[in-house]
């Protein structure tokens, strides 16, 4: 069966191979024509050839580089659609009217030029988004009795027990059963460092297996998955413009034919008058093919479709570019405290030194480990990284008993052995000393205080600098809202730079908080999801701690995929140089085209420099817009 997976696998990679291959010859031929038309133009500047073979020549160079601009441009005529290739048309076909055959040939091979160079810069584009959402497997290994049989991803239920070897991508969201292995989580997450998995630990579709092999059983269907739902949200985030994108569409809509008006009334007014007919023509020409708002209506969606891919490789899936402006805006962040800023795990900070450390753990696996409370993972994760093995301490416990509100007890090896608080102590009348770590939850053996652990909340990886780095960015205003006591949020606050605390607060309390933040400046919340929902849809961006959730439904303008809030400030960073890109283009377009309109109309600009002003300041701001990649 492993042969049928294989043979499809590579049959996959071979159309994708010879597409790229297609795609390659397409543009190797489109060079050379125009390298043929450009040799073919440089002819006519020898001065021995008659003229009429210099017309001849100017003719097949129009017709070797501009068959596809001409037959796109009289298309659009005949169907009212006033475009790039509409007016490049009108602007050669006239040109050549006028006897300039010379200037109309280098409109087309300037045109030419851009458009090829532009076609580049959007396709690199692409391929950093489909590397984003190249997440998905076709098929996957599925036990079927004893046999691994090769399925289609989407047949897998939940239940279905999956086999994932070395090298392959998790194809749903799964729980490991047997086996260790490390994964990368790069395209989740924009980790580079890959993480441990082993029995027990759930599991990512789009996260790739490096190592062992691991069976596991599938807890999500593919269409719930955290892949499919990455993929969704990235192309929807495409579509869901902005307001400044909304404006840029509008703005093309009643450009375009406002400019054709004018540059008709530029050609006709001097002509009723009794000006001279051919400049005047010219100087429309120029208005019209300079006035072109390509350079717009292409680079600025680009740069937030450019954005949206960043972010999401940064491990934050925004759902839609109109929240982008949003979150560059914001001036102050308000944290959740349990699941957002801490992991919302309970971790050992100290365990007493007197007792036999193995012995004493085995007493508190044993009690625990069929317990799903946090001071029961906290346990398993100690001895895991004491790297103990668990058979080894498990013992079996007679007369197991858990005490509500005090903490578990039961019988070892026929000694009584209590686990919990103080409470439970002072219940069976254990003696302690009065400077007893009043933190601690406490093992009694046989009547007698035997050791204690102290447990502290687990703060996410990296947070320490959280403050700092936002505050470095322009965020000015750093909060922390909980429903926690305020001893407890002060202990957090100072472990992440010392941040504003709110505590004890309600949901209702929490929203009115953030109200009033709102009417001072733009708020971000970031808050787990769960609990949060009326004050992620309040806020004017909201991000959703999102690892394994339900990321679809979730109110969140964004989900952290990565779980990482450390990354925050290098993710609004990235938003606001976003932004900085976006209103650049905007300005660098407007304003070369006004000088250029300017230039013409007195006569002082020739059609190639109107060219210039639409294909090059549309190829610069194309560049431009990809260079948030780099940045």
């Amino acid at each position: 069966m492993a042969c049928n997976h294989e043979h499809c696998t590579g049959h996959h990679h071979t159309k994708d191979e010879i597409e790229e291959r297609e795609e390659k010859e397409e543009r190797k031929k489109e060079v050379i024509l125009y390298v043929i038309a450009v040799v073919i133009f440089l002819v006519t500047f020898i001065p021995i050839i008659p003229e009429g073979v210099k017309i001849a020549f100017y003719v097949l160079t129009l017709v070797i580089s501009g068959y596809e601009l001409f037959l796109e441009g009289i298309k659009n005529i005949f169907h009212f659609k006033f475009e790039e290739d509409t007016l490049m048309t009108i602007a050669v076909i006239a040109a050549c009217c006028l006897g300039d055959f010379r200037e109309a040939c280098l409109v087309v091979l300037l045109f030419s030029l851009g458009e090829f160079i532009e076609d580049l810069a959007v396709e690199k584009s692409n391929k950093h988004i489909e590397t984003i959402v190249d997440m998905k497997t076709e098929t996957a290994n599925c036990y079927k009795g004893n046999e691994v049989v090769v399925v289609p991803v989407e047949e897998l239920k939940v239940g279905d027990k999956i086999l994932i070897k070395p090298g392959e991508m998790i194809p749903v969201d799964s729980k490991v059963l047997s086996g260790k292995s490390q994964l990368d989580t790069s395209r989740l997450t924009g980790e580079s460092e890959p993480i441990t998995v082993t029995e027990g630990q759930e599991i990512l579709s789009g996260n790739s297996n490096l190592s062992g092999s691991l069976t596991a059983e599938v807890i999500k269907e593919y269409k719930d998955s955290t892949a499919s739902q990455i993929i969704d949200l990235v192309y929807e985030a495409t579509n869901n413009k902005g307001k400044t994108e909304k404006f840029i569409t509008k703005f093309s809509r009643i450009y375009t034919p406002t400019v054709m008006i004018l540059a008709l009334a530029i050609s006709l007014i001097p002509i009723l008058l009794g000006l001279d007919a051919k400049t005047w023509i010219t100087r429309a020409l120029v208005f019209l093919v300079a006035s072109c708002p390509c350079s717009i209506v292409i680079s600025i969606p680009l740069a937030f479709f450019s954005c949206v891919g960043v972010l999401s490789k940064k491990g934050l899936l925004v759902k839609g570019t109109k929240h982008i402006e949003a979150l560059a805006k914001a001036k102050t962040i308000c944290f959740d405290k349990t699941g957002t800023i801490t992991t919302g795990k309970m971790v050992i900070d100290e365990v007493s030194k007197n007792e036999d450390r193995k012995e004493f753990f085995s007493y508190l696996y044993s009690l625990e480990h069929l317990s799903n409370h946090p001071i029961a993972t906290s346990i398993e994760n100690e001895i895991q990284k004491q790297e103990w093995k668990k058979e080894e301490l498990l013992q079996q416990v007679l007369q197991q008993e858990e005490i509500a509100g005090y903490g578990m007890k039961g019988i070892i090896q026929g000694k009584q052995v209590l686990f919990g608080n103080q409470k439970l102590l002072d219940r069976y009348h254990i003696s302690y000393e009065d400077d007893l770590n009043k933190k601690g939850v406490y093992l009694a053996v046989d009547g007698k205080l035997y050791g204690y652990i102290v447990l502290k909340e687990e703060i996410r990886n990296k947070a320490e600098n959280l403050k700092a780095g936002l505050e470095k960015i322009g965020i000015h205003k750093i909060v922390m809202l909980t429903g926690d006591s305020l001893e407890k949020a002060e202990e957090i606050s100072q472990k992440i730079g010392g941040i504003e605390v709110y505590a004890s607060l309600l949901p209702k309390e929490k929203l009115e908080k953030v109200e009033e933040f709102k009417e001072q400046d733009k708020v971000i919340f970031v808050g787990d999801g769960i609990n949060d929902s009326p004050v992620l849809a309040t806020a004017d961006f909201s991000i959703s701690m999102g690892e394994g959730t339900q990321i679809a439904s979730n109110t969140a303008d964004s989900i952290l995929i990565s779980n990482q809030i450390a990354t925050l400030p290098n993710i609004i960073k990235t938003a606001k140089s976003s932004m900085k890109i976006i209103y650049f283009n905007m300005i660098f377009s407007l304003l070369t085209k006004l000088i250029v309109l300017i230039l013409g109309i007195a006569g002082y600009a020739p059609i190639w420099l109107a060219v210039f002003a639409d294909v090059g300041v549309t190829l610069i701001t194309v560049l431009n817009s990809i260079r948030i990649y780099r940045k």
